[in-house]
């Protein structure tokens, strides 16, 4: 990590200057980062393939098998606490490293070449994937259920299955969220950075700085979904928001992780201790009840979700942050390259396991063996295609910089 980081003046755009051009490659790389990025994605996979037999949430899914268990769907909903809270530290942080090392225009460019270059050449090619595989989907299953059920009947009312449905920007919601912080990112980084007040340094307030995020929350709904709209709504702002900033400003403070490493184990255990109260206050996401008699939660169970929410998406996202700098911090081949084809899995997993989730709706496999057919297959095809299409190629210069043959 570069030396000079280690101080920041009041305004970003003051360290930006040539002489922390001139680090080492080999201390450009964050190891750890690199591959805990890499992981959040894949478990993007995981999420995506078990909501198909997640009880009662699958109903919400558009492949919804007759087939379903409550412990796949609390661990969709464990992993969603900070999957993408994760996503958006890291990303601040790696945002704010490029402006210190290249200035705000190198940073500002290369974010259009990772994000709104992968998001403008993929997104037609999804849209249509999804629009095929609705069309597959009607077709094949004698009686779907969930949300392909309520397709079927609108489309007993209208010629076209997808008519009056406007398209979002799919699962590369993330994608477009993180081209708005960007943005925002660099006109802030223009300005000075206000010091804190001395009342607000004291350590007993951490303790209350997940509230911060309740605004987010309430507005969003538990568990938050994916704010797919093409119309940006403020409350992905109130909530990835705070996490994205605090990456930013995490960079050339890295050594204040190291001060909750001795509570790591506790943070981990109280996290999991938590998980069952907020798994017990989650509202029902029964796609059916839900649309004949709509029942809110009491607003006290509410509150105890909203607030359980905040606190285990900044504790559990603290944890991967520590476990991967114990863990995942060493050079590895075989992580790098699971790190390079993250990006490309991301954006082209879903239709994949979308179709083999409708392919397998049929059949009377134990759940489980479905769940683990989907993403072994997934996942092989992803990597087959990465290495055979992407990685050598200038779609793999895209998305991750050139890489050079064995």
């Amino acid at each position: 990590m570069v030396s000079v980081l280690a101080k920041e003046p009041g305004s970003l755009s003051s360290i930006a200057r040539p002489a922390t051009r001139r680090t080492s490659k080999s201390s450009e790389r964050i190891h750890y980062l690199d591959n805990l990025r890499a992981f959040a994605m894949m478990f993007g996979v995981f999420l995506h393939g078990a909501f198909a037999y997640a009880h009662p949430a699958q109903t919400f899914w558009l492949a919804t098998d007759p087939q379903s268990s409550v412990a796949i769907d609390a661990a969709i909903w464990f992993v969603h606490l900070f999957r993408m809270a994760l996503f958006f530290l890291i990303a601040g942080y790696f945002a704010k490293l490029v402006l210190v090392r290249s200035g705000t225009k190198r940073m500002l460019w290369q974010r259009m070449i990772r994000l709104v270059f992968p998001f403008l050449l993929f997104y037609p090619f999804l849209l249509a994937a999804m629009t095929i595989l609705i069309v597959f989907g009607l077709s094949y299953v004698e009686e779907p259920r969930g949300l392909m059920g309520l397709i079927a009947e609108a489309s007993k009312q209208s010629s076209s299955s997808t008519s009056g449905a406007a398209p979002g920007t799919m699962h590369l919601w993330f994608l477009y969220y993180l081209i708005l912080f960007t943005l925002i990112g660099a006109v802030a980084s223009r300005f000075p950075i206000p010091k804190v007040p001395r009342v607000l340094r004291q350590p007993w307030l951490l303790a209350l700085a997940p509230l911060i995020l309740l605004p987010g929350v309430f507005g969003g709904g538990v568990p938050l979904p994916g704010p797919e709209s093409f119309v940006p709504t403020w409350w992905p702002f109130a909530f990835y928001g705070p996490f994205y900033l605090a990456g930013w400003q995490w960079h050339g403070r890295e050594q204040s992780l190291e001060k909750l490493r001795p509570y790591l184990w506790y943070i981990v255990a109280g996290s999991l201790l938590l998980f069952i109260p907020y798994y017990w206050s989650m509202p029902v996401l029964d796609l059916t009840s839900l649309l004949q008699e709509p029942k809110p939660l009491p607003l006290w169970r509410q509150g105890i979700s909203c607030v359980l929410t905040a606190y285990l998406s900044v504790a559990l996202t603290a944890a991967s942050l520590l476990l991967g700098k114990q863990f995942l911090s060493r050079p590895s081949a075989r992580l790098r390259f699971l790190a390079d084809s993250s990006y490309w899995v991301y954006l082209i997993h879903l239709p994949i396991v979308l179709f083999l989730q409708t392919l397998f709706i049929p059949l009377g496999w134990n759940v489980w063996l479905k769940l683990s057919v989907t993403l072994i297959a997934t996942f092989l095809f992803c990597m087959a295609t990465y290495v055979v299409f992407v990685r050598y190629t200038p779609v793999g210069w895209l998305l991750h910089g050139k890489r050079s043959f064995p």
